[in-house]
């Protein structure tokens, strides 16, 4: 049993004042007082912020390319060191982004490094020294279906918990040289104009656009199927794969492009790197209570992030956006808030000079990081 005292606890509702009981891996109750007995397992965290675990999913720390030739021993101490750096910032489920990249897409050699990269980091995640939950994000683009195809076998194979695809508007640039030779062809050996060319080319294009977003549809429905949440910066293909197939992705990650969108609130859940979570493209949805914010590389950011946010929309409000939005977004039940009942990820922070710092976590009802201040 473990119990913790803090005269400043961040629930769903309110701040408190009190005692969280944990037993094996879960809040057991969160009371006001504790007995004689429990007395012997308080932990007094006096003076800090108590908050649930941060669950980060957007982490681009892991470049694909420097780990290809890594033999066991350095991957491992690679996801030590990118686990403690998130650790120190409050997350304690963190999602690591991996790119499959159209190299990826030609190559079986490559693709089947992904695969084993993220094999790894399931292997590791059910290990004994795993400091947070380690998950996978695959990022991929569309440039064929034969992209998707590879999506899916990922998904088949169980390596995927969280997917995100990009550049779907991008056939243009992809297809550059191909149409060029076509136009070629329909001008000097079908003698069309090159008006008539122009709008065959054009045509070909919106085709081969409407083939992949009948695809993406297909694939989106398929990872739901499987249990894992999509996200994407293409609002557009969203909102038509919405409208046409009554399905979607999930979560809509915010761009300087986007954010001018005025993308449906009670729809999707809306992402937002701690880089831009407190310029112009944010304002507009913090008080929608669906945000996320998220940072790609630099983990101590999120609890100043959340302190600054918490200037706006109050300290439970902006909580959330790191820990029970990005829950719920991702079908997490049992995480992402303080309450009875949820595994037991809780963190600790002080603030010296308007800086966070993580004293404290507790993982899965066990202390796994605390320093001395």
């Amino acid at each position: 049993m473990l119990v913790i005292y803090s005269d400043k606890i961040v629930l769903p509702d309110k701040i408190f004042s009190g005692y969280i009981k944990i037993q094996d891996n879960y809040i057991q109750s969160i009371d006001k007082s504790i007995t004689k007995e429990e007395e012997k397992y308080l932990t007094d965290l006096s003076g800090t912020t108590i908050m649930a675990g941060i669950i980060n999913i957007n982490s681009n720390n892991m470049n694909k390319n420097d780990l290809y030739d890594m033999n066991t021993l350095r991957f491992t101490n690679k996801l030590r060191v990118i686990e403690y750096s998130y650790a120190a910032g409050g997350v304690s489920t963190l999602y690591h982004g991996i790119n499959l990249s159209e190299k990826n897409i030609k190559s079986e050699h490559e693709k089947g490094k992904t695969m084993e990269i993220m094999q790894f980091i399931k292997d590791y995640n059910n290990s004994p020294i795993s400091l947070i939950d380690n998950k996978t994000h695959l990022k991929f683009q569309i440039h064929s279906v034969k992209t998707m195809d590879d999506v899916k076998l990922m998904l088949d194979e169980n390596l995927l918990d969280f997917v995100s695809y990009d550049l779907l508007t991008n056939y243009k640039n992809n297809n550059l040289y191909k149409d060029l030779y076509m136009q070629s062809f329909l001008q000097d050996e079908l003698n069309l104009t090159e008006e008539k060319a122009d709008k065959v080319i054009e045509r070909i294009r919106e085709l081969r656009g409407e083939s992949n977003i009948d695809e993406l549809a297909y694939l989106i429905k398929y990872a739901h199927f499987r249990g894992v949440k999509v996200c994407t910066s293409e609002y557009k293909s969203a909102d038509k794969i919405y409208k046409e197939f009554k399905d979607t992705t999930d979560i809509i990650t915010l761009t300087s492009e986007n954010c001018k969108e005025n993308i449906s609130k009670d729809i999707y859940f809306k992402l937002i790197n701690t880089s831009k979570a407190l310029e112009k493209c944010t304002d507009e949805y913090l008080s929608d209570g669906k945000v996320i914010i998220s940072s790609d590389r630099e983990p101590s950011e999120l609890l100043i992030c959340l302190n600054k946010m918490a200037d706006k929309i109050g300290l439970k409000d902006a909580v959330k956006t790191a820990t029970k939005n990005p829950a719920d977004a991702l079908g997490i039940e049992d995480r992402g808030e303080i309450k009875e009942g949820n595994i037991a990820d809780i963190i600790a922070f002080k603030t010296f000079d308007e800086e966070p710092i993580v004293v404290n976590m507790i993982k899965s009802g066990k202390e796994v990081f605390k320093i001395n201040i």
